[in-house]
């Protein structure tokens, strides 16, 4: 834009003779202002508001697994929807005497921690099929161009029971198994909304535990330079969808200033009809402590029952295990001020 002197039809044209002076003024143009941008500042804050985020819509997994099992085969979904759906419910373990470390170690590997990661290092590899977030991404997206431009129901998301957010340090906890909640006779667009909001929450919940699972930063205390992964692993069982939540972590300091770094693994479960069942294994050199809890006296019973099997297990490993059985559950850490809000109450 520019502006011009405006100049009415009486102004008089004078021209007075002006001899030019010209001081010379020493001028020091100012110095650009000196902006620190500190890159672990700011990658805090975009954590920080990535989990915030996430917190108000994550949910738990067992729902949309339940859901997803009666929906599957219903042919009035799109094919797309179909195979991602058989995709997500593939990553599901079936729950017998048979899981081991082998199953557990399988399922950290493909819980979805890694999948950034992965498609860093090989963009021309596909994670479908070995990656829980993956699936579930893939999901989001068929049911997504599927119900594009639909109207979207106020109710889509069922009632239920959200889980606690995990976060760093905060120890697993138990959720109940789920069964489907769709009516039998919904519509497939009420279908595939229900299916969208239960997805899109448990993509929430996976990156609140990829949160979890980042390394501690240096202002944290020295008892949280440990290296954490928090994951979920889900199961079929014939009362529904089960989830279980670990948390393995080394400290590598060593019990006693030893050179072993100390291992330890927690999960817990909430099955029919033991109810809640929780662990905590700590590994340092030869030295195995077990902590087992039962919220239930048919779980006490049968934690009691296989003590002698765990503890001979253990020492095939070679390993001097001390086990404990116990009523109730565990301590859990709570969150300092300022972490959790519950929005609910």
């Amino acid at each position: 834009m520019s502006i011009t002197p405006i100049q009415g039809p009486l102004t008089p044209q004078v021209v007075i003779p002006v001899t030019p002076v010209r001081p010379v003024i020493p001028v020091t143009p100012p110095a650009a202002p000196s902006i620190d941008i500190d890159p672990g500042q700011v990658g805090a804050q975009m954590l920080a508001q990535t989990a915030q985020q996430a917190a108000t819509r994550q949910g738990g997994l067992a729902p949309l697994m339940a859901d997803l099992t009666q929906a599957a085969g219903n042919p009035a979904l799109p094919g797309p929807v179909r195979s991602a759906a058989a995709q997500v419910l593939a990553q599901a373990t079936p729950f017998d005497a048979r899981v081991g470390g082998g199953d557990v170690a399988k399922a950290l590997s493909q819980s979805g921690l890694f999948l950034e990661a992965r498609l860093a290092a090989a963009p021309q590899v596909s994670p479908m099929g070995q990656d829980l977030k993956a699936g579930l991404l893939v999901l989001r997206q068929a049911l997504s161009a599927w119900l594009a431009g639909a109207p979207r129901s106020p109710d889509a998301r069922a009632p239920a029971k959200t889980p606690p957010p995990p976060y760093r340090a905060g120890g697993p906890r138990a959720q109940p198994s789920a069964t489907p909640s769709l009516p039998l006779d919904a519509s497939p667009s009420t279908i595939g909304q229900r299916l969208l909001a239960e997805t899109e929450s448990a993509v929430a919940r996976q990156e609140l535990l990829q949160i979890a699972s980042l390394p501690a930063g240096a202002e944290e205390p020295v008892a949280a330079q440990v290296t954490r992964w928090m994951f979920e692993m889900p199961f079929t069982t014939p009362q529904g969808a089960a989830v279980a939540q670990f948390e393995i972590s080394r400290d590598g300091r060593g019990k006693g200033g030893e050179a072993e770094p100390t291992w330890r693994a927690a999960f817990s479960l909430d099955i029919e009809p033991l109810g809640p069942i929780h662990a905590r294994v700590s590994l340092a050199g030869g030295q195995a402590i077990v902590g087992l809890w039962a919220e239930r006296e048919s779980g006490l019973a049968r934690l009691e029952e296989g003590r002698e099997l765990l503890g001979a297990a253990l020492a095939r490993a070679d390993f001097r295990a001390e086990i404990a059985v116990h009523a109730g559950a565990p301590r859990l850490a709570q969150p300092e001020a300022g972490r959790l809000v519950d929005q609910t109450s």
